[in-house]
């Protein structure tokens, strides 16, 4: 597959109204059937209501359990879109790469962003993720008229600067015995003023799904969607870091007393042995 990523420079602020819209922003996402790439009847997609992107790794142990967890969302107006952004992985995407490092400003693996808004980070972040699904709502507008044929794909946007077209395959994963249904494979960007693209680079061999995102372009702000502050564990690229751990540990100064108190209780018996020593009195010499 032909894959082309277009980047952008990011939004002036001084030429926005306000403080919001200084950053990026999800405003619509429709998701076709890979086979209207092929198709010569014309095809509509399906707007959904909810935007799951998840950053994972083969190599990623905790990702297992986000994985499962996807698989028991069981729900029909979210669309689960998987980043392998580690150049560590067989499956690495450089468009997702770039997405987690410059547009979402992630460190860590797992994680989750939803809607473009809330961020799920760790392994038991990500297992609030149902719940937090169940507490968010979106209102998605901004594509009109839009339509995908024969690799041709159309549309009229009220809103927004960018149209990004990311192509999903389903892919085994290299260790263990279960496939990724929707991992990134493709992507392509355009103005979204244009009005129309040529999609025919993107075919997809595996089937999967056409995702068609209205964003306005630069630097998403993310907030934590999780009553959990800990995260759970967090890994990117084989270093591992332990929310939980980092939360509890003690501050250098409380270390360097803490050590000082432990060495002051192990000299104990040295600094008692010297003082019984020193009220000794010494015995006068003996006289010849």
């Amino acid at each position: 597959m032909v894959v082309l990523v277009c980047t952008y420079s990011l939004p002036s602020a001084t030429s926005l109204d306000t403080d919001e819209e200084a950053f990026a922003a999800l405003l619509d996402v429709v998701v076709f059937d890979a086979a209207c790439m092929s198709s010569t009847t014309l095809c509509e997609g399906e707007r959904v209501q909810h935007l799951v992107e998840y950053y994972g790794a083969d190599w990623c142990e905790p990702c297992e359990l986000i994985e499962l967890e996807i698989d028991r969302l069981n729900r029909t107006d979210t669309f689960v879109l998987q980043h392998h952004a580690s150049v560590l992985d067989d499956s690495f995407f450089n468009a997702s790469k770039f997405k987690f490092e410059y547009e979402h400003r992630l460190l860590f693996i797992p994680s989750i962003v939803i809607n473009g808004q809330g961020l799920l980070t760790g392994s038991s972040q990500g297992l609030e993720l149902a719940s937090v699904l169940s507490q968010r709502n979106t209102t998605y507008t901004g594509l009109q008229n839009l339509s995908l044929n024969n690799g041709s794909l159309s549309w009229n946007a009220v809103h927004g600067d960018r149209v990004s077209v990311w192509v999903t395959e389903p892919v085994e994963h290299e260790s263990r015995d279960r496939t990724h249904p929707n991992l990134a494979t493709g992507m392509m960007a355009f103005n979204a003023s244009n009005g129309q693209a040529n999609l025919s680079a993107m075919q997809s061999q595996n089937g999967g799904s056409i995702v068609v995102l209205l964003e306005r372009a630069g630097i998403y702000r993310l907030v934590t969607d999780s009553a959990n502050p800990t995260g759970g564990m967090a890994v990117f690229d084989g270093e591992r870091a332990t929310s939980a751990n980092q939360e509890n540990t003690l501050s250098p100064g409380v270390q360097a007393t803490a050590w000082t108190v432990i060495l002051f209780i192990a000299l104990l018996p040295a600094i008692y042995m010297r003082w019984k020593i020193s009220r000794q009195v010494p015995s006068p010499p003996e006289e010849e």
